[in-house]
């Protein structure tokens, strides 16, 4: 049996783990950029004990592997009486992983939006929500775009560890295959290059929209 027959005959898992890979980084990403910014706008605080346990938690997150805290999440958490679905585990994962790098980033776009025009505004009268809503948050957003992005490509590779808590995404797929196949050099290079074709997909369309959005805000 050629290799392309096997991957004909496999494609329609192989499409459902895209999907599922897909989903799985979308609810993802959201978690990461909304707990991110919060954890940004905690390091920022001028209260020490919020920008402490930001802190804290960032470093300590950040210092573990992503495989760790799945395991962490899927099977630790359950003997404690913390159940969750692999999927469920994954999405918060990756999330709470991942918020900490566009923490980061959110934080170092605000800082490094000139403080003058913070007194500015805020000798014109306008509050602090007014100011980071209208002043902060337009400018920093350019900074931020590139490396958030960036960081976006790196989820998506991620993903695939996923496969270790039973989670059938893409890898999960490329594992069952070559089991019951036999055939596991054709079902993995088949998930690699669709991996390779969806980061490629993504690569070209994440980089025309910032170049969009370079030029409508220049």
């Amino acid at each position: 049996m050629s290799f392309l027959h096997l991957w004909a005959q496999n494609l329609p898992a192989f499409w459902q783990g895209v999907e599922m890979t897909l989903e799985l980084t979308a609810l993802a990403l959201l978690l990461a950029v909304a707990f991110g910014f919060v954890l940004a706008l905690m390091r920022l605080s001028r209260l020490r004990l919020l920008s402490l346990v930001a802190t804290i938690y960032i470093e300590v997150v950040r210092a573990i592997p992503v495989l760790v805290l799945l395991f962490v999440a899927y099977y630790s958490l359950g003997q404690i009486g913390i159940q969750m679905s692999g999927f469920t585990a994954a999405v918060i994962t990756l999330g709470v992983y991942y918020a900490t790098l566009y923490g980061e980033i959110f934080r170092g776009g605000i800082e490094g939006v000139q403080y003058g025009q913070r007194e500015a505004a805020e000798a014109l009268g306008m509050g602090s929500q007014a100011i980071m809503r209208r002043i902060v948050l337009p400018q920093a957003f350019l900074a931020i775009l590139p490396p958030a992005t960036n960081e976006l490509a790196d989820l998506i590779k991620d993903t695939s560890l996923v496969v270790t808590i039973g989670v059938a995404d893409l890898m999960f797929q490329a594992y069952q295959a070559s089991a019951a196949n036999f055939h596991p050099m054709d079902m993995f290079l088949l998930a690699g290059i669709m991996y390779f074709v969806f980061y490629l997909v993504l690569s070209q369309f994440l980089t025309r929209w910032e170049t969009n959005v370079q030029r409508r805000r220049g």
